[in-house]
């Protein structure tokens, strides 16, 4: 017996449930000025700047999330839904993201948990991955090892101010606030 898949209506925008899930957890934290970080072919909010890598999924600016083209402290919030992930230098985009958001701005990360994601298969053994680089994991977390990485880069002038399941038996998400 086939079923049909549930979809649900996202501002006009169709989305599927459990990133509809996911987006309901950052929501709340995100006013003013935004940019969604590899956003794929959808943002968060129809309002916020999109940045990818993939200039296929057109989105409002074709950049990396590891060297961004704005100015340090520009934004309200930073929007990361299933995108950290993909940075071969967590530091690195951790500090970019810092570097374009405002003091009291935050930055809100959705994450795959691998305790219920297994770890990533190589390209030889993936086929979605073969046929687009842009989805490997370079790292890949459960949610106390997420925190415990990011509790040892406090000192970059952050804190971390909410986390939990993002979607149950799938993903984790953070705030972060900028002090």
């Amino acid at each position: 017996m086939m079923t049909k898949a549930v979809v649900v209506d996202c501002g006009g925008k169709t989305a599927d449930p459990m990133w509809e899930i996911e987006r309901q957890k950052l929501l709340p934290w995100f006013f003013g000025k935004g940019v969604d970080i590899g956003c794929g072919a959808r943002k968060i909010k129809d309002d916020v700047l999109g940045v990818d890598i993939d200039k296929k999924v057109k989105p409002d600016v074709v950049a990396s999330g590891d060297k961004l083209p704005f100015d340090s402290g520009v934004f309200d919030f930073v929007c990361g839904i299933h995108s950290f992930e993909h940075f071969a230098d967590a530091d690195l985009v951790l500090c970019e993201w810092l570097r374009v958001l405002r003091p009291g701005g935050f930055i809100g990360i959705v994450h795959p948990d691998i305790t219920f994601t297994k770890k990533q298969k190589g390209p030889a053994d993936n086929p979605v991955l073969k046929n687009n680089l842009y989805y490997k994991h370079y790292h890949e977390y459960d949610l106390k090892s997420f925190l415990s990485f990011l509790k040892k880069r406090v000192s970059l002038g952050f804190d971390i101010v909410d986390f939990g399941p993002a979607c149950p038996n799938w993903s984790f998400y953070v705030i972060l606030k900028k002090r």
